[in-house]
């Protein structure tokens, strides 16, 4: 029997499949506990395959958000997949993968398994660890809402910390490198309650949150990143 190489396509994509399903498993039961079918949970992964902004998404939606807020929220949540995917598009060699299709399937973990390899990186090579990372947030997101049936409400309940643990995987690794990127997500934190306090609805605040901040950062005085 063929043996797999250290850090080879499938290994990684078998590696990445393990930690998405695990997490999708926590969507699809936290979708459930928020009312949502499970074609429509099924539809999010499918169509958007975008974790942290699929939990925010489904969130915002039970809350009552409106669609236009919700989709620009996930816009903006998911702008870093455009630099990782130009980051990495010169060296993709080969052309039996359509571009599109590589592009869809970059997410966080894939990225860094690719960007890490050294030379080029074949388009075959990509799409491998991208389809076993694709099926298992797809297949962790119905095998979560099968489970939630037969799971206890207080489990079903916990399960929304996702959310958070997920934006904390996100934002942490940014603050530990430059630390006054945690100023921006303080003030984005102080300006939503300070919107939805003075009686904005949510999805409003939401944007003006997300938006205000980072503009404000970017306009700012400049200070150097560490190397």
């Amino acid at each position: 029997m063929a043996k797999m190489r250290p850090g080879s396509p499938v290994q990684l994509g078998v590696a990445i499949f393990l930690g998405y399903f695990s997490i999708a498993v926590a969507f699809g039961v936290s979708g459930r506990e928020l009312g949502f079918t499970l074609p429509a949970l099924t539809a999010f992964s499918v169509f958007v395959f975008a974790g942290a902004s699929q939990f925010l998404a489904v969130q915002l939606l039970a809350q009552g958000v409106g669609g236009v807020a919700v989709i620009v929220a996930t816009l903006i949540l998911n702008a870093r997949h455009v630099v990782m995917s130009l980051a990495i598009r010169d060296r993709i060699e080969g052309d039996r993968v359509p571009k599109p299709v590589l592009a869809f399937g970059i997410t966080d973990e894939v990225f860094a398994s690719a960007a890490t390899r050294v030379g080029p990186i074949r388009d075959i090579d990509l799409l491998t660890m991208e389809v076993l990372a694709y099926f298992g947030w797809v297949g962790g997101t119905i095998a979560g809402f099968v489970a939630g049936r037969f799971l206890p409400p207080a489990i079903e309940e916990a399960m929304g910390i996702a959310l958070y643990a997920m934006f904390v995987s996100l934002i942490v690794p940014g603050i530990v490198r430059f630390w006054r990127y945690g100023i921006v997500v303080a003030a984005a934190g102080a300006v939503n309650f300070g919107m939805t306090s003075l009686g904005l609805s949510r999805g409003p605040a939401l944007l003006v949150a997300i938006v205000l901040p980072a503009v404000v950062f970017a306009l700012g005085p400049r200070w150097s990143e560490p190397t």
